[in-house]
């Protein structure tokens, strides 16, 4: 019997395609290995005789089919294949039902608040806390004109993610466990925020604390605002989060200057 039918003969028990195919590469790569083996221990063996004593060690194939066959179990292969394909439906389902439901922000489980993110930046600090991966994704100093309502601000953007997203992290939890540390070394704690109205925009200015910008199923963004007195480009600002997982320490240089109309 030439390899061939020997493979062929060897894997025709098992039902599952994929299997099939899976195992039927396996088996021809041992033989290869085999093959190797003798031509190396038998540097003058003909390759051809070679092949046929690493098949002949192989064994049986009908024996090997019966062996297969009831290792690789049909209804096993399209249950792990329909696991695959449960999952994909879950997760497109879980994006659909995003358009439609409704959370405490008045917004669907995808989208983003009227506070605006000046400058993204990537690979910013990043620290791991309980379930969540929190990362920095954007930083600017805000330039706003001196009309004597507004002010200068440094904000920072804070990412909050986590596979787990039917445990959704709270928009009160980050602020109230969230303090902003200026340059200067001047400490911030968002859950006390001083939010003020700017008449003449008819829009409320945060000029010290933090707020929701965008959130998705799994993640969500909260931006924070705190006075930008004496910033230099290149400045840090530190965000501080505890909570009882632990606490982290993340910061992140302001070079973007963003001139606000």
């Amino acid at each position: 019997m030439d390899r061939t039918s020997w493979l062929d003969t060897a894997v025709s028990g098992i039902r599952f395609g994929p299997d099939r195919k899976a195992v039927r590469a396996e088996l021809e790569g041992h033989i290869e290995d085999k093959t190797a083996d003798l031509q190396r221990i038998f540097p003058g063996i003909p390759e051809e005789e070679a092949r046929e004593r690493a098949l002949s060690g192989m064994g049986d194939p009908e024996e090997l089919k019966i062996s297969l066959a009831k290792v690789h179990r049909p209804w096993l292969g399209w249950l792990w294949t329909a696991s695959r394909w449960a999952l994909w439906v879950t997760l497109l389902a879980l994006n659909l039902a995003a358009l439609g439901t409704r959370t405490e922000y008045g917004n669907s489980l995808r989208g983003r608040s009227g506070t605006e993110v000046y400058h993204r930046i990537r690979d910013g600090e990043k620290a791991q806390l309980g379930q969540y991966t929190f990362r920095i994704t954007a930083a600017a100093y805000l330039d706003v004109p001196e009309d004597g309502v507004r002010e200068d601000t440094l904000q920072l953007v804070l990412r909050a993610s986590s596979p787990r997203f039917w445990e959704r992290l709270s928009w009160e939890a980050f602020y109230s466990s969230l303090t902003a540390v200026g340059p200067d070394g001047t400490r911030y704690p968002m859950d006390r925020q001083d939010i003020r109205m700017d008449e003449s925009r008819g829009v409320y200015q945060v000029y010290t604390g933090s707020a929701g910008c965008r959130w998705g199923i799994f993640w969500r963004e909260a931006a924070v605002y705190i006075p930008a007195e004496g910033w230099r480009p290149g400045d840090h600002v530190t965000l501080e989060l505890e909570s009882p997982a632990g606490r982290i320490s993340l910061s992140a240089p302001v070079e973007e200057r963003v001139e606000i109309p």
